[in-house]
């Protein structure tokens, strides 16, 4: 791994732990700031929602800019985001911050994946592009049980605080390390007509319905095992911790999976996702079977993630980075949908004993739209095939 890339890398950290530890720490936010665990829950809402119409409107705003100034300035507007979170007094401020941190994800991610590509030499792009998942690997693994583990024993705020130091560093790091590579010279609007085609808007709402049960049982996993299942809050930053070492052998596996037939890995994965939802509410009530429950959603979480965003890289093929910065919108539009749908169903009287149910049937809609896209290629005149077009195209896992 070039030593070029640790700058990416840490600052793909920063934002991944900035975007996912509010999960690991809602039980503490509802308290210290006095609103309802479904109102906590909305801090994902609100940054997946941000995400889903800041990107796009970002990425066409910055199409122009030359790369290395560009990932400076969304890296100085994410960390006052994380700043403002910090020092945040009340609810309303937090959702400020968490906005201003989330306007600049989307675009922040894709010019990371094509910076790495360029950085490295003929015949490495592809491995360079992957290197940059270690980044939201460690934030599973490290980011979020440290915001656990900050939440219960300091203060919630530390872990923004700390994030905000560490994008610095990266802010220093890219500046000396990172190439300055000329903005790409196709346009946005050229990019954009990809996004004509039906296959393209098909498989996006297969990553936004996977997604939302994703992270309809990762916003409350942490309320569902301590307050369903009764597991002590001591353990919970352990179990994440474990949930994060899964996530890594997930993606690996997720990623063979999707080499060997992307339509075939993405039906099978998505499935295989709502059948351990369906386990997580029968293991729920029990302390040592729902934490074994979670790490195992964790695998089949980031098994299934490679394949949903090398489909939708390679219908959009001809469209990079508005394509990458799509597809995170993507998850982040299902990011909101599962984190607002699970609130609904903690405030239906049902609690969290349900989540996990919401979840299977999110994923399993997902998987259900997959099996209509491959039946209605299969009766369209012959075309290049997505695994055909996958060999070309750079996968970035989420």
């Amino acid at each position: 791994m070039s030593f070029r890339l640790i700058a990416l890398i840490l600052a793909i950290f920063c934002v991944g732990t900035a975007e996912l530890s509010p999960s690991g720490m809602l039980d503490d936010l509802s308290s210290d700031l006095t609103v309802s665990l479904a109102t906590a829950g909305l801090l994902v809402t609100v940054y997946a929602l941000t995400m889903v119409v800041g990107g796009p409107l970002v990425t066409t705003l910055t199409t122009r800019v030359r790369r290395k100034p560009l990932l400076v300035a969304l890296l100085a507007v994410f960390i006052c985001g994380n700043v403002l979170c910090a020092l945040a007094p009340d609810f309303y401020v937090l959702v400020a911050g968490r906005i201003l941190t989330a306007v600049v994800h989307g675009t922040f991610m894709a010019v990371c994946v094509v910076t790495a590509g360029a950085m490295s030499g003929p015949g490495k792009e592809g491995a360079a592009v992957a290197a940059t998942q270690l980044g939201i690997n460690l934030a599973t693994v490290l980011g979020v049980p440290m915001g656990s583990f900050l939440a219960q024993h300091y203060d919630w705020r530390a872990s923004f605080a700390i994030v905000a130091v560490l994008a610095a560093v990266s802010v220093v790091l890219v500046v000396a390390w990172v190439p300055d590579t000329p903005a790409p010279q196709v346009t946005a609007a050229h990019e954009a007509r990809v996004f004509r085609r039906p296959e393209v808007w098909g498989t996006v709402a297969v990553t936004v319905l996977c997604s939302g049960g994703m992270f309809a049982l990762i916003t409350f996993m942490v309320p569902l095992m301590t307050g369903v299942g009764g597991l002590a809050r001591d353990w919970v930053p352990a179990v994440l911790l474990a949930y994060g070492v899964a996530s890594i052998v997930g993606s690996l596996l997720g990623g063979r999976f999707a080499d060997r037939g992307i339509d075939r890995a993405v039906v099978s994965l998505s499935w295989g996702l709502a059948a351990v939802c369906v386990l997580v509410w029968l293991l729920a009530p029990h302390p040592v079977g729902v934490a074994l429950a979670i790490v195992l959603f964790s695998l089949a979480t980031f098994a299934l993630i490679p394949g949903l965003q090398t489909k939708v890289l390679t219908e959009a093929a001809d469209a990079p980075t508005l394509s990458l910065t799509a597809n995170m919108s993507a998850f982040g539009m299902g990011a909101a949908l599962g984190s607002w749908a699970g609130g609904l169903l903690v405030e239906s009287g049902s609690g969290t004993r349900v989540v996990p149910l919401g979840a299977a049937a999110l994923t399993a809609a997902g998987a259900l739209l997959l099996l209509g896209l491959r039946f209605t290629a299969r009766r369209s005149p012959a075309g290049p095939s997505p695994d055909a077009l996958a060999e070309s195209v750079p996968v970035t896992k989420r």
